[in-house]
């Protein structure tokens, strides 16, 4: 009888395993793509924009650099970055410390890292280390693809002057003359972010029509030669710490529309970041010192920036289908870190420092963040490439540095 039952024991268990699903090994694959000659334009957070500044560790995990790493997996090829030669820049990194502040108390925050910046990160580096795949440009406008370098307004413009091929060259012709088969293009950011910074009261917004035709002009240059690729959207850049972090609750401010020039902040304004520390040990925001007007965005700025993000997102996905390119949601992405996003068990908020999404300076991403958005660049591809781009762990990469 206990052979028996040992007998049908036995059985059920082959049974058992013999019934196990298959698990199949994950195998990376190219698809339909050619990445042999990968590059990446964009602004900022392309370029490897972190804490305030352009530093060569984080240049190294820029989210295009991290996708370039992944390609290599099938069939990329060489991937250039212009690195500084330092961890310093051109000298405005923020990095964490404990200060004491104006109250006395011991507080951890951003301050200037200090230090000397090498002074050859000024220098033009193309004819030794050139030519370059990741042209990335901090502060870049969709207007300055295709402006030639000495006719840009721009300050942060100085990084390009470091690897373009040639005085007169621009972004989009250093881009063609690397005769590329696959691109990444994430731009349109700068061109809200700089207004928005402001207060609203400089740098304004690219109107949608202008959008509109020259991101169709840059899209026909890079694909003039067949070149496949991946566009994203632009982020709703409200949700970011720049913006969300402090209440306009019981704040004044100043508006030369008011009766009196001045009035309460209504509850859905923003205070910027920058305002914090005046607010707290100058006095600001009271109604015998009111906030500057750009200082704040009103309602009616809000509204603006987020009716232009809406607009262009939507020509963006437009010109995505027209040109048959992958399409990133990054602006849902980023949106939805207002709830929490969870990769790897690591939970990501908006909040500034503590959430681990955004940098120290509050609107730039940090290396987990890029490597976030670089998953979210390598699903888009997989999808519309039928490829089998592996992703990368977000774990691995650094989050915010405690003292």
């Amino acid at each position: 009888m206990n052979l028996i039952r040992f007998l049908l024991f036995l059985m059920a268990g082959l049974t058992f395993f013999s019934c196990e699903p298959e698990i199949s090994e994950f195998k990376p694959n190219a698809g339909k793509a050619d990445f042999s000659v990968f590059i990446a334009m964009g602004d900022s957070q392309t370029a490897g924009f972190v804490n305030n500044e352009l530093y060569k560790s984080g240049q190294i995990v820029s989210f295009a650099n991290i996708i370039s790493r992944q390609l290599l997996n099938v069939g990329g090829g060489e991937f250039k970055q212009p690195l500084m030669k330092d961890e310093l820049g051109f000298g405005n990194k923020l990095t964490l410390a404990y200060t004491v502040d104006c109250n006395g108390d011991s507080i951890l925050q951003p301050v200037p890292a200090g230090g000397m910046p090498d002074e050859t990160n000024t220098e033009n580096i193309f004819a030794e280390e050139g030519p370059f795949h990741n042209l990335g440009i901090p502060g870049a406008k969709l207007s300055q693809l295709q402006a030639p370098i000495d006719g840009i307004a721009n300050p942060f413009y100085s990084y390009f002057a470091r690897f373009a091929s040639s005085p007169a060259t621009s972004v989009i012709l250093d881009a063609q003359n690397l005769g590329a088969s696959f691109f990444s293009l994430w731009i349109g950011t700068s061109d809200i972010l700089d207004y928005a910074m402001n207060g609203g009261i400089t740098n304004p917004i690219i109107e949608e029509q202008a959008f509109n035709a020259l991101y169709h002009s840059v899209l026909m240059d890079l694909t003039s030669e067949n070149a496949e690729g991946v566009i994203a959207n632009i982020p709703n850049i409200l949700v970011s710490p720049f913006f969300s972090h402090l209440s306009p609750s019981g704040i004044w401010a100043e508006d030369s529309l008011a009766p009196s020039g001045k009035r309460m902040l209504e509850p859905d304004e923003i205070v910027l970041l920058i305002a914090e520390q005046r607010i707290k040990c100058n006095g600001w925001g009271t109604e015998e010192l009111p906030l500057p007007e750009n200082f704040y965005l009103s309602t009616e700025q809000i509204t603006l920036i987020e009716e232009r993000t809406s607009q262009f997102n939507l020509t963006i996905k437009q010109y995505a289908s027209e040109f048959n390119l992958a399409w990133v949601d990054i602006n849902t992405l980023l949106r939805n870190a207002s709830q929490g996003l969870t990769f790897d068990g690591i939970t990501f908020t908006n909040d500034f420092i503590s959430g681990g999404l955004f940098s120290l300076d509050g609107f730039s991403l940090t290396r987990r963040g890029n490597a976030i958005v670089a998953n979210a660049f390598i699903e888009a591809i997989n999808r519309k490439y039928e490829s089998s781009v592996p992703k990368i762990s977000i774990a691995q990469f650094q989050g915010i540095e405690y003292p």
